[in-house]
């Protein structure tokens, strides 16, 4: 009788046991599909971020191709050919005024970097007259009366004209356009820069106008 009963309960024991393996192994099946749908989520949204973001809508700042980088190489070449002292050449001029700048390719705005006309490997008073420091779009135009919005993209290594921004030239709808506080300009690189000037270039089509101008 002891016999039967001791067979019974290892039986039931048994039993327990591939229950609690089979229970074990559901869970881990539903945690690893769970976690799989976590990641698939994850990367649906991530290629949704990436599409948008590169949907040329929005006003997302962005550097296309690096092409609107800071260029350093040739620098000091640039300067004299655009007629831009150093910071050398102007100590002695009080004359500093703040312009400040915003790019826009295809109705995104394309960063302004810092350190225009700043090359780190050359003493500081040989930075350019016409420069920035940081990426607010601020042009620092120091000892330079007179300067034109022309020799800051010189200083910079950016091709601008009243038909190219940057590595974008004009072709159907799509054009270079400029606005100065506000109001269309055809100044292009002939506008005179003044204090607290407002100046927006845009590559686009006529849709594309930027925000903080009247079109």
């Amino acid at each position: 009788m002891t016999s039967r009963t001791e067979e019974k309960e290892r039986l039931r024991e048994a039993r327990l046991e591939r229950q609690q393996a089979a229970e074990g192994s559901g869970r881990r099946r539903l945690w690893a599909y769970g976690l799989a749908a976590v990641l698939a989520v994850l990367v649906i949204a991530g290629f949704v971020v990436a599409i948008v973001g590169g949907s040329g809508g929005g006003s997302s700042s962005a550097d296309v191709g690096g092409a609107f980088g800071t260029h350093y190489e040739g620098l000091g070449e640039r300067e004299a050919a655009a007629n831009v002292p150093t910071m050398m050449d102007t100590m002695s001029s009080s004359y500093h005024v703040h312009p400040h700048i915003a790019i826009y390719v295809d109705g995104r705005q394309i960063a302004v970097p810092p350190d225009i006309g700043i090359d780190p490997s050359r003493p500081s008073m040989e930075m350019a007259g016409l420069h920035t420091h940081d990426p607010s779009g601020t042009i620092h135009d120091e000892g330079m009366p007179g300067s034109r919005l022309g020799q800051f993209f010189a200083v910079w290594g950016v091709p601008f004209s009243n038909g190219q921004l940057g590595p974008y030239r004009s072709d159907g709808p799509k054009t270079v356009r400029m606005w100065v506080d506000g109001r269309p300009s055809n100044a292009f690189g002939n506008l005179h820069l003044q204090d607290a000037q407002q100046i927006v270039v845009a590559f686009g089509t006529p849709a594309q106008v930027p925000a903080d101008v009247t079109g």
